[in-house]
């Protein structure tokens, strides 16, 4: 029994660990491709001129929508890369600040006191702001593929559909 559960153990911990890059990935590391991984066929496939039949009379509208994909990405990238870059510098500061303020040994504590709260007011504050670009980026992401899929999906019914007029 004891012999199984090592087993066991060893199995979920080897999974962890080759599982945790993927889960680990930060807003902004993967490219277009990997971001919009079926997008990107179908644009392939419009630059090849090899549509499917019912998007084939499409081709620029879809080449088009690829492009409007493709540039809406780097600046959602941009965004969230500054605000990590912020976040980073500003740890970095607040970190030098309190070393100065506390240095050992401490000859003035309510200054020391004084320099650790406003850093973790600081760096707080800073977390707060990559993390809402961090939502921001996953919003406009999700917008990028909806908006995209929707422009396909009426590429597709109005290659295929007639127009009637009633009045």
């Amino acid at each position: 029994m004891r012999r199984q559960l090592l087993v066991v153990v060893g199995a979920v911990g080897a999974l962890a660990l080759g599982a945790a890059p993927a889960a680990l990935a930060r807003a902004g590391d993967r490219s277009v491709t990997d971001t919009y991984p079926v997008a990107t066929a179908l644009c392939v496939k419009a630059h090849a001129n090899t549509l499917p039949p019912r998007l084939g009379p499409q081709v620029t509208a879809v080449i088009a929508a690829c492009d409007k994909l493709y540039n809406g990405f780097p600046p959602l990238v941009t965004a969230v890369d500054g605000a990590e870059s912020a976040y980073l510098q500003t740890v970095a500061d607040q970190k030098t600040l309190v070393a100065a303020a506390c240095a050992k040994p401490v000859t003035n504590r309510p200054a020391c006191i004084a320099a650790r709260t406003n850093a973790h007011g600081t760096i707080r504050a800073a977390h707060l702001t990559e993390v809402a670009a961090i939502s921001t980026f996953h919003a406009g992401v999700e917008t990028n593929r909806t908006t995209f899929w929707t422009t396909i999906q009426t590429l597709r019914g109005s290659s295929t559909s007639t127009t009637t007029s009633s009045s």
